[in-house]
């Protein structure tokens, strides 16, 4: 008679879990965060629990992609030997000053209505001060998505700056294409004339 691993439960457990380790620690290498789905390669089964981790780490992953890979990129470039070590600064500001007075401002935005939840005006959450103190820096923040937006969505993106990114024009022309239904229907006059080609940054 052929034995199989499902006759060894608690063997079949710790290969599972070994699996689902080794694709954790993988996974870390290059995402950030944990693998996919290993609740079900733990238990055989989908669970409420694992799809709210999943859901966690898809949305961290697309922080740490878009506004914390750079860096991780860099490491990486150096440790392979893929830059050579020079005496020019290859970790100058490569902002521009628009860019980093909306990323400023949004910092500000985001005191502010903090400031006020913890410190309600006349303290009193829904007071019409307060109301308005926060609808005013709502509106604000509004305004500075709207111009990232149109123009500097691809600036804003924390790419390699030790070796040039060979998928750097692409990112950049798919992201001036991707469409916002409600938000482009209200910005489109504005954002095509604004909105920079894939070669500015090329």
């Amino acid at each position: 008679q052929t034995e199989s691993v499902s006759s060894f439960p608690v063997l079949r457990q710790m290969l599972n879990n070994v699996w689902a380790d080794n694709a954790d620690t993988v996974s870390c290498a290059y995402s950030g965060t944990g693998a996919l789905k290993t609740d079900f390669t733990r238990t055989g089964k989908r669970t409420y629990m694992g799809a709210l981790r999943d859901g966690r780490n898809s949305v961290e992953r697309y922080v740490r992609g878009n506004f914390f890979d750079g860096e991780r990129q860099d490491s990486i470039d150096l440790l392979l030997g893929a830059y050579r070590v020079q005496a020019s600064r290859p970790f100058a500001q490569t902002l521009s000053s628009e860019a980093r007075a909306l990323v400023g401002t949004i910092y500000v935005c985001l005191f502010m209505l903090a400031y006020a939840f913890f410190y309600p005006r006349n303290h009193s959450w829904f007071g019409i001060s307060n109301v308005a103190f926060v609808g005013a820096w709502c509106g604000v923040l509004c305004l500075v998505f709207c111009v990232v937006r149109a123009k500097h969505t691809a600036e804003l993106v924390n790419w390699p700056r030790l070796v040039a990114h060979p998928m750097r024009p692409q990112v950049i022309k798919t992201n001036a294409s991707i469409k916002l239904p409600i938000v482009d229907r209200w910005l489109e006059p504005s954002a095509q004339s604004v909105r920079p080609s894939g070669k500015k940054f090329a």
